[in-house]
């Protein structure tokens, strides 16, 4: 039997990162239909893209592992690039979707940016014929941009993960998704982002299964918010935290913002921000369980599995108002907030907190949604009818 090939920057059990878990749920749920090989680098830091585990293959739950080194860390040479496309970005007009970069330019760019793995490349140029499909995510990086011109377009499956960065507005992107034989978007409003940017695509809606099982509520001796995730300024912490202590200062009271996860922002000491770190996947859910608002004001979300999960919980949630695809799921469930300001952010916990039967009937909304659109039963049925679909690699042209 063909094997299925899942290609990813970084994996690891103890990375934490949305790319890297959608990926591995991915290859667990096809695993009972294919031979599944998780294709990916011997790096952990996308920072540096150093080789921090040897190059090998292992078994990981009935998954192959096929691990590749990296020829080139991330240099200062890089983010001279990165800012050089930051300004570009900023100088587009209204209605200007790519920057006016050459192909080559574009493409030392993404070099440059890593993980670059020649090995990795070389392995799929021989050996793509062993594949029904081969599943790259995210767009982001040369694992994807490189490899997508070395396989037959019939296995070239494409999960973009795509919000609206400066390194989107790249036009060899848009070339790139375009040779997909299909796209598997996560969420209605990241398609319709990707197709204003790369044109109409064969695509369907993946997205990942969440865990739904409710669990019981932390019994914790106050009430609290709650962020779980990797904190930093990338995903609206420091707004979040600013937010938070205003409201604090403005209406005391025993309430807490909880926080779970790697702090990269560097917290500060107040006795009502209550910082656990990282914690069992249970304690994660139970405090899910038990908050009265789960929040996340990131900008750039292609689907936020920790938003989902909180919903699943029936939790409200709370997400930042620039966010197309938070807003959307707030939209469609009616199980949250978005705020632009702090006005927003103080009007939404005043109304889970002053409105306990409102919080109630939103919390089950949230549940309803995520019980309808991203149940495990059906994320697997999507992947599996998309290799099914899939050509015999040698009927096609590789060109």
């Amino acid at each position: 039997m063909k094997r299925v090939g899942i290609v990813l920057p970084r994996w690891h059990p103890s990375v934490v990162g949305g790319a890297e878990a959608l990926g591995w749920q991915w290859a667990t749920l096809l695993k009972s239909s294919y031979p599944v090989d998780l294709l990916t680098t011997c790096a952990l830091d996308l920072t540096t893209w150093a080789n921090d585990l040897p190059a090998r293959t292992t078994e990981e739950n009935g998954i192959t592992v096929r691990r590749f080194r990296v020829s080139q860390e991330r240099t200062l040479y890089w983010h001279e690039l990165h800012l050089r496309l930051l300004t570009a970005r900023a100088q587009l007009a209204p209605g200007q979707p790519a920057v006016p970069w050459s192909l080559a330019l574009q493409e030392e760019f993404i070099r440059r940016q890593g993980p670059y793995s020649p090995e990795l490349l070389t392995f799929l140029a021989q050996e793509w014929q062993q594949y029904r499909a081969l599943i790259f995510l995210p767009y982001l990086y040369g694992t994807t941009y490189f490899s997508a011109r070395l396989i037959p377009r019939s296995l070239f499956v494409l999960a973009p993960l795509l919000h609206d960065e400066a390194p989107a507005r790249l036009s060899v992107y848009g070339l790139m998704a375009r040779r997909a034989r299909m796209v598997l978007w996560n969420t209605p409003a990241e398609r319709a982002f990707g197709e204003a940017l790369w044109g109409k695509l064969t695509g369907r809606i993946g997205g990942m299964g969440i865990d739904t099982r409710e669990r019981q509520p932390a019994e914790l001796n106050f009430p609290y918010i709650l962020y779980c995730g990797r904190i930093d300024a990338h995903k609206g912490c420091d707004e979040m935290i600013r937010h938070f202590l205003q409201y604090k200062q403005e209406r005391p009271s025993p309430l807490r913002l909880v926080l779970t996860g790697k702090d990269e922002l560097g917290l500060p000491s107040h006795p009502d921000i209550d910082f656990r770190g990282f914690v069992s996947e249970e304690e994660k859910f139970e405090l899910m369980a038990g908050a009265r608002l789960f929040v996340l004001l990131s900008r750039n979300e292609s689907l936020s599995i920790s938003t989902l999960e909180a919903m699943a919980q029936k939790t409200p949630v709370l997400v930042s108002a620039k966010a197309p695809v938070l807003v959307e799921h707030v939209r469609l469930s009616g199980g949250g907030f978005a705020c632009g300001d702090y006005q927003g952010f103080a009007q939404a916990v005043n109304r889970v907190l002053d409105q306990p039967g409102e919080a109630d009937q939103m919390g089950r909304r949230g549940r309803e949604y995520v019980m309808a659109n991203y149940s495990q039963d059906r994320v697997k049925a999507v992947l599996t009818d998309t290799v099914q679909e899939a050509i015999t690699p040698a009927m096609v042209d590789k060109q």
